[in-house]
C-alpha cells in the first residue's frame, strides 16, 4: 500500500511547551497591543489561556480571565477553588487573583476582581467570542479585537512539531479501523479498537499528557449515513460490502490536533461511485495545487467548489474545502469562499473537498496539511489513491 510522500523533514514533538516558547507568544501578543495602543488585553476562551500558559480547564459557572497589561506581570483571576490546579500546569510567571466560590457575596465576586485589577479609564481589549454577559462585565473601555485567535493561525517549529505528532497518531488510528473494516463488523470494534490505539500511544509517549485536551474520535460513516458527514453512526450498525464508506478520524493529543479520513470500499466499488469518487480526488488535488503563500483562501475554495460544479456537483456541495488545526481540530484559517485570510508559511489546515450523493453516499478525504515556503505538504500520509482503499471481504 503506497502512503503518500511528506517532502520535508518533520520531527515530531511530544515535549510539554519551554518557557520561552510561551513567553515568546506573550510577546506576539504583547507587540499586537501596542499596534492598537491597548492598555491590556483580557483573555476568558479556554483555548487562548491554554495558548499563553498550557493551563486547561473547564469553567463551568466559574469563569477565569487572563488579564495581559502592557508592561509587567500577567495576572490570571480564577476562583479560589483553581487555584492549585492552575499552578501545578501554568509554565509561565503569572500573578494569582482570586475570588469566591460562585455565586459571590458582593465585593468578591469575580467582576469585582476585574475591576481592582482594571482601572475604567483603560483601553481594554477583549475577544469577540466573549458572552454578552461578560461582556458587561469587563472594566474599562473595550475593543473587540481577536488578538490571540489571529496570532494562533501561524504556528511556531515546536507547534508544527506537536501537530506532526498528532497526525502520525491519526494514521495510527486510521490504519486500526481499516485493518479491522469488514462485512458484518459493528461501528463499536472500530470506535473502541481505534480510539485504543490512539489514546494507548498519547498515554506511553507523552509524558504526563492533560486528558482535558486529549481525546480521539474513530468511526465510519457507512455508505447509508456517508452523505450526511454529520449524523452519528449507531455503535451495533454492521457494515456491508460496497461503499462508498468514510472513516473519519481525529485526535487531540495533549493540546495539539490533527485529522485524517478516507473515503473506503469494502470488496466491490459500485460502478456509480466511480465518477463522483474521481471528481473528488481532482477537487482535492486543485486544492493541494492551489494552498501556498501569498494565496487567499477565498480563491482556493472557489476554484474547489468551480470544478465541483464543473462535474456535475453543484447540489451535492455541503461544506468549504478546509478549515485550520492547532490546540483544536476546528478553527482559522477558514478554506472558505468568506474567508479574508491570505495563506502564509506554517499555518495548518485541512483539504477535505466533499462530493454529496443521497442515495450513493459521500466521497471526501481529509488530510492534515502544513503550508509550507513554497507550497503545502500532507502531515497525515495514508494512501489516497482508490486501489488502496478497496478492502477485501471476510477470509
Amino acid at each position: 500500500m503506497r502512503r503518500m510522500t511528506m517532502p520535508i523533514e518533520i520531527t515530531p514533538v511530544t515535549a510539554k511547551p519551554p518557557r520561552e516558547e510561551l513567553e515568546r507568544r506573550m510577546a506576539r501578543v504583547r507587540k499586537a497591543m501596542a499596534a492598537q495602543a491597548l492598555d491590556c488585553y483580557i483573555c476568558a476562551n479556554t483555548e487562548n489561556v491554554y495558548y499563553l500558559t498550557n493551563f486547561a480547564y473547564i469553567p463551568f459557572e466559574r469563569p477565569f480571565f487572563l488579564v495581559i497589561p502592557a508592561a509587567g506581570r500577567p495576572v490570571l483571576v480564577a476562583p479560589k477553588l483553581e487555584v492549585s490546579h492552575a499552578e501545578d500546569r501554568v509554565l509561565v510567571d503569572v500573578a494569582y487573583h482570586t475570588y469566591d466560590e460562585f455565586p459571590a457575596p458582593p465585593g468578591r465576586t469575580f467582576v469585582d476582581a476585574l475591576k481592582k485589577l482594571v482601572p475604567a479609564d483603560r483601553v481594554v481589549g477583549i475577544e469577540s467570542s466573549l458572552s454578552l454577559a461578560l461582556k458587561e462585565a469587563m472594566p474599562g473601555k473595550l475593543r473587540a479585537l481577536d488578538l490571540v485567535d489571529d496570532l494562533r493561525m501561524v504556528k511556531s517549529a515546536y507547534e508544527i512539531g506537536r501537530i506532526a505528532y498528532a497526525a502520525s497518531v491519526a494514521d495510527s488510528g486510521l490504519k486500526t479501523a481499516l485493518d479491522l473494516a469488514r462485512p458484518g463488523v459493528q461501528q463499536l470494534t472500530i470506535y473502541t479498537e481505534g480510539t485504543r490505539a490512539m489514546l494507548g500511544r498519547v498515554l506511553i509517549e507523552i509524558p504526563n499528557p492533560n486528558l482535558l485536551v486529549t481525546k480521539a474520535i474513530c468511526a465510519v460513516w457507512p455508505k447509508a449515513l456517508s452523505a450526511q458527514p454529520h449524523s452519528t453512526p449507531g455503535l451495533f450498525d454492521a457494515f456491508t460490502a460496497g461503499g462508498p464508506n468514510v472513516v473519519i478520524v481525529t485526535i487531540q493529543a495533549d493540546g495539539y490536533s490533527a485529522e485524517v479520513e478516507r473515503t473506503f470500499f469494502m470488496e466491490t466499488v459500485p460502478e456509480a461511485a466511480r465518477k463522483p469518487y474521481a471528481a473528488m480526488m481532482e477537487a482535492r488535488a486543485l486544492a493541494f495545487a492551489r494552498i501556498r503563500p501569498g494565496v487567499r483562501a477565498a480563491e482556493v475554495d472557489e476554484a474547489v467548489l468551480a470544478l465541483i460544479r464543473k462535474h456535475g456537483y453543484g447540489e451535492n456541495i455541503l461544506h468549504r474545502t478546509g478549515h485550520g488545526f492547532g490546540i483544536t481540530g476546528h478553527e482559522p484559517p477558514w478554506v472558505a469562499l468568506g474567508s479574508d485570510t491570505v495563506f502564509e508559511p506554517n499555518m495548518v489546515v485541512s483539504v477535505e473537498p466533499g462530493i454529496y450523493l443521497p442515495g450513493l453516499g459521500g466521497f471526501r478525504h481529509s488530510d492534515t496539511v502544513l503550508v509550507t515556503e513554497d507550497g503545502c505538504v500532507p502531515l497525515t500520509a495514508w494512501p489516497d489513491r482508490l486501489e488502496d482503499l478497496i478492502l477485501p471481504g471476510n477470509a
